[in-house]
Parts: C-alpha cells; sequence; structure tokens
C-alpha cells in the first residue's frame, strides 16, 4: 500500500487552517489507497478534528524535529509549516521518495520536489529552481469538496447586505470576534448576523448572552465544512487565511481583516482582482473602509462575486492531489 506522512502546523497563532486543507487531501488520498500517518504539535483542537476525521495523529514536541518521528520511508511526505530550511528538507530525503511543500515561505522551498501555493501568480513560479515543481495561482486552492457545488451554485443578491457572516479562523489570535459582533449589532439594516466562534472559545459566555438579546444574531459552534453556510450570506468579515479562499469560491464577497502578515499580503493580491476587499492588519484594520464595504450594493456585491468565482473553483483539490500521485508514478 502506498503511504504518505503529513506534517502540519497548529497553534493559537498559527490556526487550524493548516490542518483543515491536509485532512481534505488526506481524505482524497485515502480514497486512492494510500495509507495516511498525521504528524502535528500537540494542540488539542487539532488533534480532535484529526480524530473525528478517524486520522491518529502523531505528536511532535515543539523543540523536536520531524525526522525524529519518522520510523519508516514514505512514497511521499507533505510539508504544511510554511517555513522550512535547507537542512530540514536534506533530513526528511532520507525517509521519502518526494517532498511536497505548501506555501513554503522558507528557504527549503528550493529544494522540494513539488511546491504548492495559491497565494501567487503563475508568473512567480520562474524565481523557482528547475529541480523543483511549482504549482502556484489560485485554481490551486485546497478546499473541501463541496465547495465545487457551491461554486456552481447562482447568486442572488438583495439590494443591500441583509445577512452578514463573521469568521475570524478557528482561533482567532486577536480576539476579533467580539468587538466586531458589537460593532455590526448596531447596524440596523443588517437584518441577520451570524457569527462562527471556532474554537477558541474565551468570549464564548459574552456572546451567547448577546444572542439571547438581539433576535437577529445567530451563534455557530466550530463546523470542518462552511461551504453552505458562506453560501447562504450576503458577505462575510474574515480573516485572510483558508476562509478568504472558501468565500471567493462560493461567490460570497469578503471583508478580509487578517490575523498575520503573510495574510494581508494573501488579501492584498486578491483585492488588486477586484475578488474581496482588504481592510488591514488585527485591530488596525481601516473601519472607515469597513463602513463603505458594509453599505455596498447589489450591482457591487455582484462584481465582487463573480470576480471571486473566476479566480477559485473549488477544484483545486483534485489538481493537486492529481500532481501529487504523478510524483511517485513509475
Amino acid at each position: 500500500m502506498p503511504n504518505v506522512a503529513i506534517h502540519c502546523k497548529a497553534s493559537v497563532a498559527d490556526g487550524m487552517g493548516h490542518i483543515y486543507r491536509q485532512i481534505n487531501i488526506a481524505k482524497e488520498l485515502k480514497k486512492r489507497g494510500y495509507e495516511i500517518s498525521f504528524y502535528v504539535p500537540e494542540f488539542t483542537p487539532a488533534i480532535n478534528l484529526l480524530t473525528q476525521s478517524q486520522f491518529t495523529p502523531r505528536l511532535i514536541n515543539q523543540e523536536s524535529s520531524i525526522t525524529k518521528c519518522l520510523d519508516k520511508f514514505f512514497d511521499f511526505i507533505i510539508l504544511d509549516i510554511q517555513d522550512t530550511t535547507e537542512s530540514l528538507v536534506s533530513s526528511i530525503k532520507q525517509f521519502a521518495r518526494q517532498i511536497v511543500s505548501f506555501e513554503d515561505l522558507g528557504t527549503g522551498r528550493n529544494y522540494v520536489d513539488l511546491l504548492i501555493d495559491c497565494n501567487l501568480a503563475s508568473s512567480e513560479s520562474k524565481n523557482i529552481p528547475s529541480n523543483t515543481k511549482a504549482l502556484f495561482g489560485p485554481e490551486y486552492s485546497v478546499l473541501h469538496p463541496d465547495f465545487s457545488h457551491y461554486h456552481n451554485l447562482p447568486r442572488n443578491f438583495n439590494t443591500s447586505i441583509n445577512s452578514l457572516l463573521i469568521t475570524m479562523g478557528a482561533t482567532d489570535p486577536q480576539k476579533l470576534t467580539l468587538p466586531l459582533t458589537k460593532l455590526f449589532l448596531k447596524k440596523k439594516d443588517i437584518i441577520n448576523l451570524t457569527v462562527l466562534t471556532g474554537h477558541n472559545t474565551t468570549n464564548s459566555a459574552k456572546l451567547n448572552e448577546l444572542s439571547v438579546q438581539f433576535k437577529s444574531l445567530d451563534i455557530l459552534e466550530p463546523i470542518s465544512n462552511i461551504a453552505q453556510t458562506l453560501w447562504e450570506h450576503d458577505a462575510v468579515v474574515c480573516a485572510g487565511g483558508i476562509t478568504l479562499h472558501e468565500a471567493i469560491a462560493v461567490g460570497t464577497p469578503a471583508f478580509v481583516i487578517n490575523q498575520a502578515k503573510h495574510q494581508q499580503t494573501k488579501a492584498l493580491f486578491i483585492e488588486k482582482l477586484g475578488a474581496a476587499i482588504n481592510l488591514g492588519l488585527g485591530r488596525e484594520y481601516d473601519i472607515e473602509k469597513l463602513e463603505k464595504a458594509i453599505s455596498l450594493k447589489k450591482t457591487e456585491l455582484e462584481s465582487i462575486s463573480l470576480k471571486g468565482k473566476n479566480l477559485i473553483d473549488g477544484q483545486g483539490i483534485s489538481r493537486v492531489t492529481e500532481a501529487m500521485i504523478n510524483l511517485v508514478k513509475p
């Protein structure tokens, strides 16, 4: 049986996007007969999610290298940790036929066999050594298969934004959810406000209190696949992680408040293409720009929606999975 090791990061600061992406890939590879081994940090939400997805994680101490945990040879090893080094990639090569890395910002990106980054334009591949195959561009965004279905459904917008979703990532490290919720509850023209709490339960009690006080507010617990939830809302205020690409895929205009600097780069790239509105970084986001965003009318919402759909069709997971399997074909 062919086998693959997946090493990805997860923490309050790093969020859960890497884990969600790799679970989607692992499920596709499992269908193709691959045996999957996950190597992750000891972070309870990540461990619980993997267990619920019927994968048994191997835990890596934050100070340990993955090579200390590998005990067999793999057809390929997937790295979703962003900042690899040449020495790390070199040490891993003895345990795998091929190495795949996602959104890698470290020097090790030049030494892997397949480099995948949906946040970079395809033209950026010219900067990658010839020994590394690069798959760059939004068409390689890895999303749950349901996003392809909702991508193909037509969108019908109201004359203005009536329903708004807030989801600031699985861990919301900058604790933006509660203040944003309070801000939007003051907007009388937003008829329905939905808040996805994620795995950070710091403000759960206060949010639940607000939901009792305001009939327009609906609080959702963490869900593994938010394709339908995104599609049902006129717009979303979200972080610049995977949720941004999920919103784009189903045609829901996204107003982006980034939780990390690398998300800011991605959001700016997508804003230039007219497929989202970037509001800045963390608590220093541009509130005047946000006020203008939630005042957008039907024509402007439709424009953002269509431009987003033209970027991401939800089929990226198939393209990426096929590219990885082709790496090890005889």
